[in-house]
């Protein structure tokens, strides 16, 4: 099975947990089908939430029947759920790690761009003292470009450790629920 189909598969079935009534059925080509409706005639009751009252034998109608019997709700099959858990982990943990945030680099590559465009100027044409002066504009708008590159980085730098504070709660988060989860499981 493909790994799209396969998150495909635990996708639907962590959808259908939710549900009242899950339907096994294989397919045509061997495909494993889930569903909250029979999805054919081989479908395979695999988890319920719920029962329906008996058809009356007596009567052969559903007309007349008693109140149902309070029936014991059967507990969800295992394995999915602990598939329904790990899709909701996995779910936490990348919807965590989405709420990181690059700072953007783009002054502090245009300020070392024009450094070295700078740098790499020779003043030619002129008399001495105009080359001397330009030099020193030159060494001038250097000193300034880097201490922007120096503010843009600092900033950078908060921007991505309050970003990784942010992750690092979510992800907190996502342990905490896990927990819960598998505490609940226990009970």
């Amino acid at each position: 099975m493909s790994k799209i189909a396969l998150a495909f598969v635990l996708a639907v079935v962590a959808a259908l947990t939710h549900a009242q009534t899950v339907y096994q059925c294989a397919g045509p080509n061997g495909s494993m089908t889930y569903s909250q409706t029979p999805c054919g005639g081989n479908a395979k009751l695999i988890m319920s939430s719920g029962s329906k009252p008996k058809h009356d034998e007596s009567t052969g109608d559903d007309a007349g029947m008693a109140a149902p019997k309070a029936i014991a709700k059967p507990l969800p099959d295992a394995n999915i759920q602990a598939i329904s858990d790990s899709v909701a982990d996995s779910n936490c943990r990348r919807d965590a790690e989405h709420l990181f945030i690059s700072p953007s680099t783009a002054k502090i590559e245009q300020a070392e761009a024009d450094i070295r465009e700078r740098q790499n100027r020779v003043w030619t044409g002129r008399n001495a003292a105009q080359v001397q002066s330009m030099g020193r504009m030159d060494e001038q708008e250097i000193i300034s470009l880097r201490q922007i590159i120096s503010t843009e980085q600092a900033r950078n730098d908060s921007i991505a450790a309050e970003s990784r504070r942010i992750v690092s709660d979510a992800l907190a988060e996502c342990d905490k629920k896990k927990a819960e989860r598998e505490k609940a499981a226990t009970l």
